[in-house]
């Protein structure tokens, strides 16, 4: 299902993205594609420590480059994230930090042929355009109507504690209160007790109309009774890597993967173009970033409602994700804390060795599905 928000102005922008991604970049060269009007891939580089006009054209040139891989590009939204004072302008005179970089980006981007929305520069809860007088403040941006959008499509998570966004970019759980996770393990005990329920639950053709009804709402609107049997299923190894595909690639996505699943079981083999290889990356489209980012809120508050055992699938399943976008540090992040609960993890230990080669995904950079 295509999510579809739409921005009166190109500022507007730095409301939505850190949703889209989930986290805030930090001294960071954000470039958000778009093709036919529509938002294509989400493309970060670090900031260049150094600030001089050889630094400049390699930081465009290699911008071009990664823009080149996604098909389609008619149109690029410019944001400068940096944590030197101030990105607005004093007193309306002078130019915010790193104009120069922003200038040069524009130029080589321009000269490709690229429609420019805007380029912004994003500092000290500030922002101003490079391209004009706008400027403003990031807390005036809020309560307009594109946080209604992202609020109606439950895509709003406030961003005012800076140590939640900090801990969400770098893989850090939030646990729910004790008695929160109490109720859900008691709405697991009928599930423990009942041979029929399990087996149901073992089934991917019942399970996964579970997780798209999940999906369709708000993870903090799930009741217990409702949490218990989607954190129960992917106790089940072979439903825990569908879901998985399923969040990443949507339910053509896991249905794909539980008839491979179900090949494999049987003893047979799978071709190199099924779905399950995108597990290690291959492949070269990219998941929705809209759709990840819906996995990820779930599977975050799955995990933070859940008896510490139970945490292992969804912290393992939430370094993927994040991996999947292009998040190292949020993998990393989750996987330490699936594997301090459990060493022997066995996805986690295999997702651990991937990402230790310096594996990224090929359709990083790339356009969504």
């Amino acid at each position: 299902m295509k999510t579809v928000i739409k921005a009166a102005r190109p500022a507007d922008f730095l409301l939505a993205l850190p949703r889209f991604l989930g986290y805030t970049p930090e001294n960071s060269i954000l470039i958000q594609t778009f093709h036919t009007r529509q938002t294509a891939a989400s493309l970060r580089i670090d900031l260049p420590e150094l600030d001089t006009d050889a630094s400049h054209r390699l930081v465009a040139d290699a911008l071009m480059r990664l823009i080149s891989r996604v098909p389609g590009v008619d149109a690029v939204l410019i944001v400068i994230y940096t944590n030197e004072p101030r990105a607005t302008r004093t007193g309306g005179e002078g130019r915010p930090p790193r104009a120069a970089l922003t200038d040069r980006i524009v130029k080589r981007m321009s000269s490709a042929g690229l429609d420019i929305l805007d380029a912004l520069i994003v500092g000290d809860e500030r922002w101003a355009s490079a391209l004009d007088s706008e400027q403003g403040t990031l807390a005036s941006l809020a309560g307009g109507t594109m946080e209604k959008q992202l609020r109606e499509k439950g895509l709003f998570e406030p961003c005012g504690d800076e140590g939640m966004e900090l801990g969400r970019s770098r893989g850090v759980l939030v646990l729910g209160s004790a008695a929160d996770r109490a109720l859900v393990l008691e709405a697991c005990r009928p599930i423990t007790a009942s041979q029929n329920r399990r087996d149901r639950l073992g089934d991917a053709a019942r399970t996964l109309p579970l997780w798209r009804d999940a999906l369709e709402g708000l993870p903090t609107e799930l009741t217990p009774e409702q949490m218990a049997p989607l954190l129960f299923s992917l106790r089940d190894k072979g439903i825990r890597d569908c879901v998985l595909m399923e969040l990443a690639w949507g339910p053509a996505g896991g249905r794909s993967a539980a008839r491979d699943t179900e090949l494999l079981n049987s003893g047979g083999s799978i071709g190199d173009d099924s779905i399950l290889a995108t597990f290690v990356g291959d492949g070269l489209k990219a998941p929705s970033g809209l759709r990840l980012e819906c996995g990820i809120r779930l599977l975050r508050h799955l995990a933070g409602h859940s008896p510490e055992p139970w945490r292992l699938a969804p912290l393992t399943m939430l370094a993927w994700l994040e991996w999947a976008r292009g998040s190292g540090t949020a993998a990393g992040g989750y996987l330490d804390s699936a594997l301090a609960i459990g060493p022997g993890y066995e996805l986690a230990r295999l997702f651990r060795t991937l990402i230790n080669t310096g594996r990224v995904p090929d359709w990083v950079g790339r356009a969504p599905l």
